[in-house]
């Protein structure tokens, strides 16, 4: 089975470094399937899953939360600015977060917010419902 390396890097961190047949990964524009022999490139990352198929057989489940991905040779690189193993999620805190963050998405607020307030809770909403899609999901 072919494979090339693939990193999981965040500021702090390194998560994963792993022989895969497959990675999938939410980049900006939507997801991004990466097989051996991908040309290469260099994306921005969303919010989202990241999915990894090890060359074991197993797959790996990741939330990713912005950042950039590179191919290079046969090297992928997902430098993310935050990153969770979904396996570590705890589903009742997810649900818990999923809700306070709904809840601030839908709160009227005194005073109009700017964009970059939005934004923020957006993707904070974004990060929750991934949480609590990926939670239970094995490493």
């Amino acid at each position: 089975m072919a494979t090339f390396r693939c990193t999981i890097v965040t500021p702090s961190d390194s998560l994963l470094d792993e022989q895969v047949s497959y990675a999938t990964f939410q980049a900006w524009d939507g997801q991004k399937g990466v097989a051996p022999g991908a040309s290469a490139f260099l994306a921005k990352l969303g919010t989202g899953a990241a999915r990894l198929d090890l060359a074991t057989g197993q797959s790996r489940w990741f939330v990713i939360d912005g950042g950039f991905a590179q191919m290079q040779g046969d090297a992928l690189t997902l430098l993310v600015d935050g990153a969770e193993d979904a396996g570590s999620i705890d589903a009742g805190k997810a649900q818990t977060d999923l809700a306070e963050a709904n809840a601030r998405a839908n709160a009227t607020n005194p005073t109009p917010l700017t964009l970059e307030q939005r934004e923020q809770i957006e993707r904070a909403q974004r990060r929750a419902a991934v949480r609590v899609a990926l939670a239970g999901r094995g490493s």
